[in-house]
C-alpha cells in the first residue's frame, strides 16, 4: 500500500487477522490472506475478483505449458490497490508490473494500480486439480480501514485428460517429389495428427545425405537446391512432437536424384536471308543443369517440310544442298550422356534466287461443258525467259471449290470421280529448277447429264402368247449419275409398225391383240433431263386362246329367267357363260356327281330332273368351254338340294267342338312337300303337349294353340292360331233335399239328357288337358269312390240315401251326343248331410229306368278332365 501512516494501518489490519497464516506484511505487499480476504478492512461494497488467461474450455491444463494470467477486482473506484495471489501447485514466471513472489505466493509490490499479470507454468503429468485462491482490496484513500471494497475468489483447474495421452503420429510421409532431380529440388511432406488434440510443436526432420548425416538443414521439409547433385543418395527421418512427447520416427527408405535434362536453346539459321549459293549455318546454346557435357545431341535439317537423313548431325549444310524457294528449318535434340532433353526448332527460312520465274498456261479437255462419261485431262503449257528447261509440273485439282488431293499431280481425272452438276477447275505451276511459277486456273468444266442405257428388257408374259392375256412391259435401266428412271418413252410395234396410238403404255389390254399379230416393244430410257440410246424386244406372235373360264349359274327351274333354290320338286338347271378372245363359237359339255360320285348317264346334260333330287344332295357340276380349234376352259360349281319346310295345320273333332267336353286337336292335316313329318308339339295355352292327335277338355273362351311339325331332314313350321269356344253348357241351381231317407235333386237346364252321379267324398275339380293323362300334370287328384247313379230327361231326380253318412253328387249334361263333364261346385256339383238317413234303402230311384251304369273310371278320367279351364278360364269355387 501507498506510504504513510494508511499503509501501516492496512498492514497492522492484515497482520490482526491473519492468524493460520506466517504473516509477511510491508508497505509493499501482503500473503497469507488469499483465502479469508481483507477482514481488517470494513467492506462497504463487496467486489469480485476475477482470474483470465487459464484454460477453462479446452477441458483443463496441459502439464508443463505456460498461462499467461491477467486478474483484478472488477470495475475499479478510486483509492489503493492491493492482491494476493496464490496456486496450490505450479511455478510462477514473467512477474508483471508491481507484482512479486513471496514465499511462492503473487502480492503487490505498490498501491497504485488495479490489475495485475503473471505467468503460471502447470505441474508435472498426475499432478492432478490445482487451485487458485485469490483477494483483492480496493481502499478509498481516506488513510482509514472504513469504506474500502474487497472480495475473495476461489478457481480449480483440472489436469486436462489428454495429459499423458497418445503420442502424436506422423503418416504419410514421402519425398516431394518421388522421382527428385537438380531441376524438381527434393523436399518431404507428411500428415500430423494427435489422438489427443494436441497441436504440432517441435517435431524433428533428419536428413542424411550418401549415408552422412547433415545436421545443418535439421527441420527443414525441403533441402535448399545448392546442396542437390545428381546422383546423391538421400535419405529422411520424421519424428512428431507436441511439446508434450515425440511420436515415433518414421525413416523414409533412400531416394536417389536422378538426371536433369539437358536444354538446346537459341537456335539460330544463319544467314538469316540466304540465296541458294550460301551455306546455312546452325548455333545454339547447350545447357544442363547438372553440369554433365553435351554427348550424342540429335541435329535433323528439314526441306519442305521433308527431313534430309544424310545431314544428320550437321551444324551446316552446304550451299550443293539448297535451292531457290527452298524452305529450310533445324531441330536439336540435346542429350547428357544419359538422357535426352526436349527437340528445339529453329525458325524457317526460305533460300532466295536471282533466276526469273517461269510461266505456265493450262486448259482442260473437253472444254467448256464435259459428261459424267468423260474423263478430264488438263493439258500444260510451259515457258522460261532464261531458257531453263521446265524440271517440275505442279497440278491441283479443285472440285466445286474443294481441292481433291487424291488426284494433285494427275493430268487426267477418270470419269468415275466426276459427277453431274460438279464444276471442275485445274491450278497448275511449274519448276525451272530454282524458281516456281505462278499458279494458273484453268476455265471451269461443267459436268453434265449423262443419259441412261438399257440394260434389259422383257415383254411379259413370257412363253406363249395369247389373245386373253395383257401385254407388259419391263425394263432396267442403269444411269452412271445414279438418276432413277424418269419419262421413258414406250413404243409398240405390231406387224413391224409402230402404233403411235400405244405410246408410252406399259400395259396393252388384251383386247387389243388379235390372233396371228406379231408384236413387240421399244423403250427409251429416260432420267428426266434426257432419253438414252433405245432398246427393243423381239418380235412375238399372239396365239389363239381358250375360252374364258365359264361363268356357271347352278339352281331349281321355277320357270322364271333365274333359278330359285334347288329342291327335290323342281328340275336342277345350270346355266353357263364364257368368251372367246378370238371371237370363236364356243360350245360347252357338261358333266355331273351325285355326293361326290360320277352320274355318267347325266354327261352332256344341262339339267337333271326332279325325281333324281332328294333333300340334302350335293350335286357338282363341271362345264367344259370349248373352241371350234380344240380349246377349252372348265370351271365347277356345287349346291345343295334344300329341304323343303312341313306346313303346319291343326283342327278339331269333333268339328265344332263343344266347350266343356272331352274333343281331339288333330295335326293330321299336316304335310311335307318332300319328306314326312316326325314329331308335332303343341302349346295350348301356355301348356306344352305332343302327338299328332291330343284329347282336351276346354271352358268357353278364347284359346292360344300353337302347332310346331318337324319333317324328316329336320326342317320345322309353326302355326299358332285361336280357338273360341262358347260358354259350357250346364245345370245351374243345383239343390238336394234329405226327406226321411229320401234325397230329392232339383236343378235348372235345357239338355235333353242329365247324368247323375254320387261319391261319398268330395268331387273336386280337376286341373289337366286331356282325358288321357293318368295323372294330370298339375293340379288337384282325381276324384274318388264315385258311384254312377243314372240318366234322366227331367230336371229333379230322387233316391234314397244309400247311406248314412255326407254325399255329394253331379249333374251333368249332354250337348249334341257330348256328354259336358265340366264341374263346378255350387253350379253342377252339390253335397247333402244323409247321416241320419236309415241304414237299408231302396238303390232304385222312383219314376225312372235303369240307371246307366258309368264305368267308374272313366266318370273319374271325365270329371278329372274337365277341370283343367277352370284353373285356365274361370275362378274356382271350392266347397268348404
Amino acid at each position: 500500500m501507498r506510504a504513510g501512516n494508511r499503509v501501516t494501518a492496512l498492514v497492522v489490519i492484515l497482520l490482526l487477522l491473519s492468524v493460520p497464516y506466517t504473516v509477511h506484511s510491508n508497505s509493499s505487499g501482503k500473503i497469507g490472506n488469499s483465502v479469508s480476504g481483507c477482514t481488517c478492512h470494513s467492506n462497504t461494497q463487496a467486489i469480485s475478483p476475477t482470474l483470465s488467461g487459464l484454460p477453462w474450455g479446452a477441458g483443463g491444463y496441459t502439464p508443463g505449458s505456460t498461462y499467461s494470467l491477467i486478474w483484478d477486482g472488477g470495475p475499479h473506484i478510486s483509492g489503493d490497490g492491493g492482491f494476493n495471489l496464490d496456486a496450490s501447485t505450479g511455478s510462477w514466471s514473467n512477474l508483471g508490473s508491481q507484482v512479486q513472489l513471496l514465499q511462492g505466493e503473487l502480492t503487490h509490490s505498490s498501491d497504485s494500480l488495479r490489475s495485475w499479470s503473471a505467468d503460471w507454468t502447470a505441474p508435472a503429468s498426475g499432478t492432478g486439480d490445482v487451485t487458485f485462491n485469490l483477494a483483492v482490496l480496493y481502499a478509498n484513500g481516506n488513510g482509514q480501514n472504513s469504506g474500502d471494497s474487497w472480495g475473495t475468489g476461489t478457481w480449480t483447474l483440472p489436469e486436462s485428460s489428454s495429459s499423458g495421452g497418445s503420442p502424436p503420429v506422423a503418416s504419410n510421409v514421402t519425398y516431394v517429389p518421388t522421382n527428385p532431380t537438380k531441376a524438381t529440388g527434393l523436399g518431404v511432406s507428411y500428415d500430423y495428427s494427435d489422438a489427443d488434440g494436441d497441436s504440432e510443436q517441435g517435431t524433428q526432420i533428419k536428413w542424411w545425405r550418401d549415408g552422412l548425416r547433415i545436421s545443418s538443414i535439421d527441420d527443414m521439409t525441403n533441402v535448399p537446391n545448392s546442396w542437390i547433385a545428381r546422383g546423391q543418395e538421400w535419405q529422411v527421418e520424421v519424428t512428431p512432437s507436441d511439446v508434450n512427447e515425440d511420436g515415433d520416427p518414421v525413416l523414409l527408405t533412400p531416394v536417389t536424384i536422378g538426371n536433369t535434362i539437358p536444354v538446346a536453346r537459341d537456335l539460330l539459321l544463319s544467314p538469316t536471308d540466304p540465296l541458294e549459293n550460301d551455306n546455312l549455318n546452325l548455333d545454339y546454346e547447350y545447357y544442363d543443369l547438372d553440369g554433365n557435357p553435351q554427348q550424342n545431341t540429335e541435329i535433323y535439317w528439314y526441306l519442305d517440310g521433308g527431313r534430309i537423313a544424310e545431314l544428320d548431325g550437321q551444324t551446316s549444310v552446304s550451299s550443293l544442298w539448297t535451292r531457290s524457294g527452298d524452305a529450310w528449318q533445324a531441330s536439336v535434340r540435346p542429350h547428357d550422356g544419359t538422357d535426352y532433353g526436349d527437340t528445339a526448332w529453329t525458325a524457317t527460312i526460305v533460300i532466295g534466287s536471282s533466276n526469273t520465274q517461269p510461266s505456265a498456261t493450262a486448259y482442260i479437255t473437253p472444254s467448256g461443258n464435259a459428261f459424267t462419261s468423260n474423263s478430264l485431262q488438263v493439258i500444260v503449257g510451259y515457258s522460261d525467259p532464261d531458257g531453263d528447261p521446265k524440271v517440275s509440273t505442279e497440278i491441283r485439282w479443285l472440285r466445286d471449290g474443294t481441292q481433291i488431293s487424291s488426284y494433285n499431280d494427275m493430268t487426267i481425272v477418270p470419269p468415275e470421280a466426276t459427277s453431274k452438276n460438279q464444276q471442275w477447275v485445274a491450278e497448275v505451276r511449274v519448276f525451272d529448277g530454282l524458281m516456281w511459277s505462278d499458279w494458273v486456273t484453268t476455265s471451269a468444266v461443267t459436268i453434265q447429264n449423262t443419259p441412261p442405257v438399257v440394260i434389259s428388257i422383257t415383254m411379259l408374259p413370257e412363253g406363249d402368247l395369247y389373245t386373253s392375256a395383257n401385254l407388259t412391259v419391263v425394263w432396267e435401266q442403269s444411269d452412271i449419275d445414279g438418276d432413277l428412271e424418269s419419262a421413258s418413252q414406250i413404243r409398240w410395234w405390231v406387224n413391224g409398225n409402230w402404233v403411235q396410238d400405244y405410246d408410252d403404255m406399259v400395259t396393252i389390254p388384251s383386247t387389243e391383240t388379235v390372233r396371228d399379230q406379231h408384236w413387240s416393244v421399244q423403250v427409251l430410257p429416260g432420267d428426266g433431263e434426257s432419253l438414252g440410246s433405245s432398246m427393243k424386244t423381239t418380235s412375238r406372235t399372239i396365239l389363239n386362246a381358250p375360252p374364258s373360264l365359264p361363268e356357271i349359274t347352278l339352281g331349281g327351274d321355277f320357270g322364271t329367267i333365274e333359278l330359285g333354290i334347288p329342291d327335290a320338286l323342281h328340275d336342277l338347271i345350270v346355266q353357263a357363260t364364257s368368251i372367246d378372245p378370238d371371237q370363236e363359237t364356243v360350245l360347252f359339255d357338261y358333266q355331273w356327281s351325285r355326293n361326290g360320285f360320277h352320274v355318267p348317264d347325266l354327261d352332256g346334260y344341262s339339267s337333271v330332273t326332279s325325281d333324281r333330287l332328294e333333300p340334302g344332295q350335293t350335286w357338282e357340276v363341271t362345264v367344259f368351254a370349248n373352241d371350234p380349234w380344240g380349246l377349252s376352259s372348265s370351271a365347277s360349281k356345287t349346291v345343295v338340294i334344300a329341304n323343303l319346310p312341313p306346313d303346319a295345320k291343326w283342327s278339331t273333332l269333333p268339328d265344332p267342338a263343344v266347350s266343356g267336353s272331352e274333343f281331339s286337336l288333330d295335326a293330321s292335316g299336316a304335310q311335307d312337300p318332300d319328306g314326312h313329318i316326325v314329331a308335332w308339339f303343341w302349346t295350348v295355352n301356355g301348356v306344352s303337349l305332343s302327338g299328332e292327335s291330343i284329347d282336351v277338355i276346354l271352358p268357353g273362351g278364347v284359346h292360344t294353340v300353337v302347332l310346331t311339325v318337324v319333317d324328316n331332314m329336320g326342317a320345322s313350321d309353326t302355326h299358332e292360331s285361336e280357338l273360341v269356344l262358347g260358354p259350357v253348357s250346364m245345370v245351374s241351381d243345383l239343390t238336394a233335399i234329405l226327406d226321411g231317407t229320401k234325397i230329392s235333386l232339383s236343378w235348372s237346364g235345357s239338355s235333353s239328357e242329365y247324368r247323375v252321379y254320387r261319391s261319398s267324398s268330395p268331387i273336386t275339380t280337376v286341373v289337366g288337358l286331356t282325358s288321357l293323362d293318368s295323372v294330370p300334370a298339375w293340379g288337384d287328384p282325381v276324384p274318388l269312390n264315385m258311384d254312377p247313379v243314372g240318366v234322366t230327361s227331367g230336371t229333379q231326380w230322387s233316391e234314397t240315401a244309400p247311406v248314412a253318412t255326407t254325399l255329394y253328387y253331379a249333374v251333368t249334361t249332354t250337348v249334341e251326343g257330348m256328354e259336358i263333364v265340366w264341374i263346378v261346385d255350387g253350379e253342377n256339383m252339390v253335397s247333402i248331410d244323409a247321416t241320419s238317413a236309415a241304414g237299408a234303402v231302396d238303390t232304385d230311384p222312383t219314376g225312372s229306368t235303369k240307371l246307366l251304369v258309368i264305368p267308374i273310371s272313366l266318370i273319374m278320367v271325365l270329371l278329372g278332365a274337365a277341370a283343367i279351364a277352370i284353373s285356365i278360364t274361370e275362378s274356382r269355387r271350392r266347397s268348404p
